[in-house]
């Protein structure tokens, strides 16, 4: 019984210390941050991510997407910020793999970022994706702190 608490509770420990690091915002050169991943489907589609508490602690300045896989049609972004304010960023257009937005300048740098609502289709099919053809998108979104802050 003894044994079996012990190794249940080292698993334990060993999935805490693992989540932790996933979670663990990366820094990229200039104080960009990867605050999310999104895999776009096949299809119209409109995404809200919550942040997790680590990246909404934050205070960010600008937002850029960084699409790594597929081809994806950006509508919109609308960024949700902690005092119930939203902004809504201009039409972006077609993100190919390793292609990134510019930076989109948020109205206030002294908000946090709660939410983003991303509004999109991802180019391709299901049909094309089993033929090994053309992936499903995947987005990253990244926010830059202010400078005062890094």
């Amino acid at each position: 019984m003894v044994a079996i608490l012990r190794i249940f509770l080292l698993s334990s420990l060993v999935i805490l210390t693992l989540n932790g690091c996933n979670s663990t915002p990366k820094v990229e050169k200039n104080g960009w941050v990867k605050i999310a991943t999104k895999t776009a489907n096949f299809k119209n589609e409109e995404d809200i991510i919550n942040l997790n508490t680590v990246f909404s602690s934050h205070k960010y300045d600008a937002i850029k997407l960084t699409c790594i896989q597929g081809i994806v049609n950006i509508k919109d972004i609308n960024v949700g910020y902690s005092d119930g304010k939203t902004q809504t960023l201009q039409t972006l257009g077609v993100l190919t793999t390793d292609s990134s937005t510019r930076p989109l300048i948020l109205n206030t740098k002294e908000q946090k970022i709660n939410k983003i609502t991303l509004s999109y289709n991802s180019l391709g099919s299901t049909a094309l994706n089993v033929a090994g053809m053309t992936k499903k998108a995947k987005i990253e979104i990244w926010a830059r702190k202010p400078k005062e802050t890094n």
